[in-house]
């Protein structure tokens, strides 16, 4: 089993995972779906032998130390990869990741262009990227950090656990710190950032009260935040900062969204109906008047049918709007977007409804 040879296949069969088990052939997700890439079972001795060939010595005192490790590193002129190594039944297991070597662009993943507009004219204000496991998020966050290096005269820090795509500085230049390499934590992260004249900062997850208690004031204060977040739908990702959040500084919190928030982009990959690749579907809401007065009053639960109304006069749209395109232009199947719907039955009842 060669290493080189793997991360090589990786590529080769444009796989998202490589997943190597004791007890188990070699595995890669390819489409979402978990493909054996060999009739050999692995052994224990296998799955440890090849973590250790990726691992320096830190990395290795710190796997027998913590009993895993997460890391990430490039092959030059194939890819960059992220490694996931842990124990299970007292043998090693690896998941590996892997990412273009190039950021995609916003056109390459099919983004709508009222978000392209969004991230062109925003100064400043949080656009959050979100949705389920393996949706894409991080490629979008990557397009959207590319188009800002492309366009605009503006200095980006970012703030990753670990870097998932290495960036090039272009009319824009960029810095990108990793989590236990770069810097300490992101507390000390987060802190540095007065001293550093960041137009634009760039955070890998929103999934602590810290990270949010940092990115809202860093929004509201002037400048241009972009993050990624996990989460169903649009709704679930507003709802999860909100309950990141102590209680008693909830309202504080719905305040400084109102305040600080531009856009929410929510995305799920599907299957093409054609059997060739996945299928992006995107739901958006933009900051507007009424949302201000729903996330103040403690109504988030009114926040899809303000996305279905306001598609017109805001260019919002909701994830059954998005996934209705879809099966109507014949890129997905009804079978295939109900099994991917937040809200199965809403999505029922609008493909009833005259296109």
């Amino acid at each position: 089993m060669k290493v080189e040879d793997l991360f090589t296949s990786m590529v080769e069969h444009r796989a998202s995972h490589l997943h190597l088990v004791p007890g188990s052939p070699i595995l890669m997700r390819i489409n979402n779906q978990l493909v054996s890439m060999d009739s050999q079972i692995l052994s224990p001795q296998d799955t440890r032998a090849f973590s250790e060939a990726i691992m320096n010595d830190p990395l290795r005192e710190e796997f027998e130390d913590q009993l895993e490790v997460d890391f990430s590193f490039s092959v030059p002129g194939l890819s960059r990869f992220r490694v996931n190594a842990f124990k299970q039944r007292g043998s090693v297991a690896v998941v590996i990741s892997t990412n273009p070597p190039a950021a995609p662009t916003l056109d390459e993943l099919g983004i709508p262009e009222l978000v392209k507009n969004i991230i062109k004219d925003s100064t400043s204000g949080l656009i959050i990227c979100g949705g389920p496991k393996q949706c894409g998020k991080s490629c979008t966050l990557a397009a959207m950090v590319n188009y800002l290096l492309e366009t605009r005269t503006c200095q980006i820090i970012t703030l990753e656990d670990p870097i998932d795509f290495l960036h090039k500085n272009k009319r824009g230049v960029i810095c990108q710190r990793e989590v236990g390499n770069d810097v300490l934590s992101y507390e000390a992260g987060f802190a540095a950032l007065k001293h550093q004249s960041a137009d634009v900062v760039v955070v890998g997850n929103i999934d602590s009260y810290e990270t949010v208690a940092n990115v809202l004031p860093l929004a509201s204060a002037g400048t241009l935040v972009l993050a990624s977040c996990v989460s169903a739908n649009v709704q679930g990702i507003l709802e999860k900062i909100i309950d990141l959040c102590p209680a008693h500084l909830n309202q504080s919190v719905r305040n400084q969204m109102a305040n600080g928030l531009r856009a929410v982009i929510g995305q799920v990959l599907l299957k093409s109906s054609s059997g060739q690749g996945l299928v992006p579907a995107f739901e958006l809401l933009i900051n507007s008047p009424q949302f201000k007065t729903l996330v103040r009053d403690n109504k988030l639960h009114q926040v899809q049918a303000l996305m279905a109304a306001s598609a017109r006069d805001y260019g919002m749209q909701t994830q059954e709007m998005a996934l209705r395109f879809l099966v109507k232009k014949n890129l997905i199947t009804m079978e295939e977007a109900t099994q991917h719907a937040a809200r199965p039955e809403e999505f029922r009842k609008i493909m009833s409804m005259p296109y």
